[in-house]
């Protein structure tokens, strides 16, 4: 059994109210005034309340723009050194915070926001000055749920190794992404993302403090009715996600079973789970898993806390959540949580901890 601990949750400077944004998006759009009315609507019932991105560039008209500062939108070229010169220090800063003092032999980066090789992994081995003798492996371009890839990933180095100290470090920078398009799968990504870094410990050793997860078990299953309803494609401009509205709707549909069957693997009921730690991938998603799982609101707070707090992050949303359960006065190691998270495929992956 692994444990998972030292969880560090970062975001960058530039920090957006949803309805400022909204604005913005509105004069993007070049919408009428009835266009602009929805809009607004729509952003007003997202559930966010802030955003966080690494560009100033959404600050309204007056906004020192520094990516999208022409009449023309930026290519991946742009976008990419965009990304690489804001990715590195938000991650470093995640690094620093969760690995302390611990002699780290493996690093793992998750992003699906950008990529290159060299990439992420050996740029942030040289700013944590780690030994080069470090084991490194990427999980890339996986979206929403590539953090419980990277913890299976962590878990299963400290079963084979006891002696395993391992650093797992994730970023996305969704906004330098942004594009113009009025589809509504493009103004859904627009609505919903923003930019932030995640980072944890995990080694087979029980660490000292009390704030810590104790790793179960995973399971996952892709709903191949939902290959097309969710995806995230290289696009000659930008990464381009696909997000249509029968997401939740799918969700909802497979997501009793899926929650059985890793119950079941675990010898758990669901009356066993303390705390249930759902990504946000929306405010549709998560009233859906609810309604379907007879799951209130207040079962559900840590994921709607930290979609009212900064939307979706992608991969990093994770831990967000995560650790707002850790840090509530009452947590103790003992009680289960049930984690999921859901991405392009349409795949679920799950976690149970503290079993």
């Amino acid at each position: 059994m692994g444990y998972l601990y030292n969880l560090s949750c970062c975001l960058p400077n530039h920090e957006f109210a949803q309805m400022d944004l909204a604005n913005y998006m509105q004069e993007q759009y070049n919408f009428d005034d009835s266009e602009k009315s929805k809009l607004r609507t729509m952003y007003q019932r997202s559930g966010i309340e802030k955003r966080h991105s690494c560009l100033p560039d959404f600050n309204g008209i007056k906004a020192d723009k520094t990516l999208f500062k022409g009449k023309t939108e930026p290519g991946i070229s742009e976008r990419m050194s965009a990304y690489f010169e804001h990715a590195v220090p938000l991650a470093k800063k995640a690094a620093l915070e969760s690995m302390g003092n611990e002699p780290i032999t493996h690093l793992i980066t998750v992003s699906c926001t950008g990529m290159a090789a060299p990439g992420l992994d050996i740029m942030l081995l040289k700013e944590l000055k780690l030994s080069e003798n470090t084991q490194r492996t990427s999980v890339n371009f996986m979206g929403c749920y590539a953090m419980f890839h990277a913890l299976k990933i962590a878990n299963a180095f400290v079963e084979s190794d006891s002696h395993a100290k391992v650093l797992i470090v994730a970023v996305e920078l969704c906004t330098i992404h942004f594009t113009k398009d009025n589809t509504p799968e493009q103004m859904a990504a627009n609505l919903l993302f923003g930019d932030g870094a995640s980072a944890c410990m995990v080694s087979k050793s029980k660490p000292k403090t009390k704030k810590f997860f104790s790793i179960g078990s995973f399971h996952s299953r892709v709903i191949p009715k939902g290959s097309n309803d969710m995806a995230w494609r290289i696009h000659e401009k930008s990464f381009l996600m696909t997000l249509s509205a029968y997401v939740p709707q799918l969700l909802e549909e497979g997501i009793s079973g899926i929650v059985s069957s890793a119950l079941i693997k675990s010898s758990l009921e669901k009356e066993d789970i303390f705390h249930w730690a759902f990504h946000p991938g929306g405010r549709k998603i998560l009233e859906h898993l609810g309604k379907e799982l007879a799951l209130n609101r207040n079962q559900l707070w840590a994921s709607y806390e930290v979609m009212r707090k900064v939307g979706n992050l992608s991969s990093v949303t994770l831990l967000f959540v995560l650790n707002e359960i850790l840090q509530k006065e009452n947590y103790q190691a003992n009680q289960p949580v049930f984690s999921a998270g859901f991405g392009p495929g349409l795949t679920v992956e799950t976690m149970i901890l503290n079993k």
